[in-house]
């Protein structure tokens, strides 16, 4: 037996695993399966908790095993209290991320967070259509948190105002929790666009999960 021929059969015994612990939809979409958490194993089981429900960016995600639990664990510390960002502010540097990236189903599955958190559905939709300088609805601080995240995204980097702004406005941590965040969600986005995502089937009791697990920090529990 050839090297080729040792390579090829790991090939098909490492799928031969993966299947083991995948699952489709009914006329799904996604070009890949979707990792199952009820069968995947104990460390990728494990990284799931990380929400009290299930997106399907996360089973696909799951794919990069060795990176899913990192990964996920920086997720659950964006979600809770070690936030210094207030909870308005990390929804508004996603929606404007996945809008400006055209990630569609991450606009879509942040949307009850930003909802139930207290974002006027008008403020929601004017993110979406690159509205953001409307004063109605955004303060200072928003126009200067969108500018930055629009220039991080389409530059990878901030111009000398915006950061100038960014720094009369924002503590450094807030700064750097903000590139943390744009760079999660991208990586969110990009999963599910290149993976052709399925929409979530529908979650029981959503906004109230949403509702205990944001905003604690600005509530002050």
């Amino acid at each position: 037996m050839s090297a080729n021929d040792n390579s090829s059969n790991s090939t098909a015994g490492a799928a031969a695993q993966e299947l083991s612990y995948t699952t489709r939809y009914p006329n799904q979409r996604a070009v890949f399966p979707y990792i199952d958490p009820k069968k995947a194993p104990t460390e990728l089981a494990e990284a799931f908790k990380v929400l009290p429900f299930e997106r399907n960016v996360l089973k696909l995600l799951a794919h990069a095993e060795g990176f899913f639990p990192p990964i996920a664990q920086l997720l659950s510390t964006v979600f809770r209290i070690t936030r210094e960002l207030p909870t308005l502010e990390w929804q508004l540097v996603v929606l404007r991320t996945a809008a400006l990236i055209g990630a569609h189903y991450v606009f879509e599955i942040n949307t009850p967070v930003a909802l139930v958190n207290g974002m006027p559905n008008a403020k929601r939709l004017l993110i979406a259509f690159g509205k953001v300088d409307d004063t109605e609805f955004f303060t200072v601080r928003d126009r200067i948190l969108l500018r930055f995240v629009q220039e991080l995204v389409q530059n990878n980097t901030a111009s000398d105002g915006v950061l100038e702004e960014l720094r009369a406005n924002f503590s450094a941590r807030e700064i750097m929790e903000v590139i943390v965040i744009v760079g999660l969600y991208t990586i969110f986005g990009r999963v599910a666009n290149v993976s052709r995502i399925d929409e979530d089937p529908e979650i029981p009791g959503l906004m109230s999960s949403l509702s205990q697990l944001t905003g604690q920090k600005d509530r002050g529990e």
